[in-house]
């Protein structure tokens, strides 16, 4: 199975509205630089790698981001590509951000 890094993912994505990142001072930049990106159409896939977007763990693995908190409540399951792709049967199931990304069925 495995999570596509597509712009149609980032787009479903809600790690950038998701409490265990809100208070990281790293995603906000990053949050910056991909409204920068959008504002000036650089979506391009080379503009829009995973080391510039704070989300879509499920696809990419473990935060670069080092200030999130997970202790906070992650929105995963919450999530439209959690529904689509059936992630509460998969291990790890959440916090992609600090556990890696999501298995291969």
């Amino acid at each position: 199975m495995g999570i596509d890094f597509s712009m149609q993912n980032i787009k479903k994505c809600l790690c950038m509205k998701c409490a265990v990142q809100i208070e990281s001072q790293c995603v906000k930049y990053k949050q910056k630089l991909m409204l920068l990106m959008k504002n000036q159409d650089l979506d391009s896939p080379m503009m829009m790698s995973p080391d510039r977007v704070p989300g879509v763990y499920c696809s990419t693995g473990k935060a670069l981001c080092k200030d999130i908190d997970t202790k906070k409540v992650c929105k995963c399951n919450e999530c439209p590509i959690w529904k689509e792709k059936e992630l509460e049967k998969g291990t790890p199931s959440r916090y992609f951000c600090e556990n890696g990304k999501a298995p291969k069925h």
